[in-house]
C-alpha cells in the first residue's frame, strides 16, 4: 500500500497530516503523503530520463534543482520519490529520506511575511523538525503542470522499473503505515 489516502485522521490530540520529510541540500521538506506514490532507491531508477512504474511514466528531476540549489552527489542514502497530484507525475532525486511523520494541524506554521517571493507559491508552511524546521510542500507547485512547458530535464531513454517480491531488484518500495485509517 502507498502513502495515498492516509494524510489526515483524528490522534489521540487532534487532527494530523501525515507527511514524508526527505532533505535536499540544506532544506528538510515535507511531502504530504497524498501525493506520495512509492520510492525508489537510485540504482533502480537509473542515473537519467524518466521511470516507468505501474504504466505511469515520471519524468526525473533533483529536487535541489527545482529549488533553485546545486544537486548533491550520488550516496547510498540518494532516493527517487515518486509523485502524483492531479493528473500530474514527477519523481524528485533526494539526498536522505528522513521519514514519516504525522504533525497536527496546529503546529503547521504559515510561512513568515519575509517571504513574499515566488517562495510563497512553493511551500504551504513549516513545522518544527527535530532540531530544525521542514518546509511543507506545496503539491500543486511540487507535481502541477509546468506553466512554461518544460519537463524538468529533457526526456531521454526511460528505466522500466517492474514490480517483484520484496527485497528484490526492480521492487517500488512502498511504505505502509500501521493502525491508521485507510481509504480505498
Amino acid at each position: 500500500m502507498s502513502l495515498r489516502g492516509q494524510t489526515k485522521f483524528v490522534a489521540g490530540a487532534g487532527v494530523t497530516e501525515r507527511m514524508l520529510v526527505v532533505t535536499s541540500g540544506p532544506i528538510n521538506l515535507a511531502i504530504s503523503a497524498t501525493v506520495v506514490e512509492g520510492i525508489l532507491p537510485p540504482e533502480e531508477a537509473g542515473m537519467a530520463g524518466p521511470v516507468t512504474v505501474r504504466e505511469i511514466t515520471y519524468p526525473i528531476t533533483d529536487l535541489a534543482r527545482k529549488l533553485g540549489n546545486a544537486p548533491a552527489a550520488m550516496t547510498h542514502d540518494t532516493r527517487i520519490i515518486l509523485c502524483g497530484s492531479r493528473g500530474f507525475h514527477r519523481g524528485f532525486r533526494v539526498d536522505q529520506v528522513l521519514g514519516l511523520t504525522e504533525v497536527e494541524i496546529r503546529h503547521l506554521r504559515t510561512l513568515p511575511p519575509h517571504f513574499a517571493a515566488e517562495e510563497r507559491t512553493w511551500f504551504k508552511g513549516y513545522f518544527l523538525y527535530h532540531e530544525g524546521i521542514a518546509l511543507w510542500a506545496n503539491p500543486d507547485w511540487l507535481v502541477g503542470d509546468d506553466p512554461a512547458g518544460q519537463s524538468p530535464e529533457p526526456l531521454v531513454g526511460t528505466t522500466r522499473v517492474m514490480e517483484t517480491h520484496a527485497s528484490r531488484p526492480g521492487e517500488v518500495i512502498e511504505l505502509e503505515v500501521v493502525n491508521a485509517e485507510r481509504t480505498e
